[in-house]
């Protein structure tokens, strides 16, 4: 594997052009969904490890026993904590932060960030470079995003990235972090959206169901909520593809 990997934690995340690898043979544990990237996409790979920083740190070492990654990549969506963060921004994440203090828990590598800096920009997305905090629980209010910013001095937060660092560390990788705004600082997001997913980050129906009996202004935020999350996918995807696609221009001009 000469590719990098991402970790994700739900289906809408992935990136255009990847595809499930169904591996009868294998003996890892079923819990987490692998992909590959379509042959023109590069030799990439990613798995779907569901929310939360455990579940994502154990799907890194999947990736790592696996393949091999040169490099692994927190991918997907995020909260922005900054009144600049727009829906569908891009925040490429240089470094996370404790959820209690702005200690840095590590530095992400600089390469990278350029190159999905530049990648961004050159397809005409709003992206901005900053801090990223880890949360063990969803940041859903707009006072408890000021609370978090102000504690933490992070521009986004998501619940996975502290956990793929983690692994990163051990496995002496470089790493990087690309995330997606779905809802601003000044947005409440439903706390009940995660509990209508299964452990593996896919949709459970017939909890979605439920929680629109017990709530249901639940039916004037979903579809809103899915919109959002489509805008973000969409800009995750068109930086991913700029990014191969550079990849590939440097290799074609390279010497010999």
């Amino acid at each position: 594997m000469s590719g990098i990997g991402l970790v994700v934690a739900l289906p809408r995340e992935l990136p255009a052009g990847f595809v499930r690898i169904r591996d009868r043979q294998s003996m890892e544990p079923q819990a987490f969904a692998v992909y590959r990237s379509a042959p023109m996409v590069g030799r990439h790979v990613a798995v779907r490890a569901g929310v939360g920083s455990t579940r994502a740190a154990d799907a890194a070492r999947l990736l790592i026993r696996r393949f091999s990654p040169q490099a692994l990549v927190s991918f997907g969506f995020a909260g922005g904590l900054t009144a600049d963060l727009d829906r569908g921004a891009l925040v490429i994440g240089t470094a996370v932060v404790s959820e209690d203090s702005s200690r840095k828990l590590a530095t992400a590598n600089r390469d990278l960030v350029e190159q999905f800096l530049a990648a961004a920009a050159a397809a005409a997305l709003p992206v901005r470079q900053g801090m990223l905090v880890t949360t063990r629980h969803i940041v859903a209010d707009p006072a408890s995003k000021t609370d978090l910013s102000l504690r933490s001095g992070a521009c986004a937060v998501d619940m996975e990235t502290a956990g793929i660092v983690e692994v990163a560390d051990e496995a002496g990788l470089p790493w990087v972090a690309i995330r997606a705004i779905v809802d601003r600082a000044e947005e409440s997001l439903p706390v009940a959206c995660l509990t209508m997913l299964r452990e593996d980050g896919s949709i459970a129906p017939g909890r979605v169901i439920q929680m629109i009996c017990r709530s249901p202004e639940l039916l004037w935020h979903l579809p809103r909520l899915a919109w959002r999350m489509a805008t973000a996918r969409r800009h995750l995807s068109q930086a991913f593809a700029r990014w191969t696609k550079s990849l590939t221009v440097q290799s074609d001009q390279a010497p010999g």
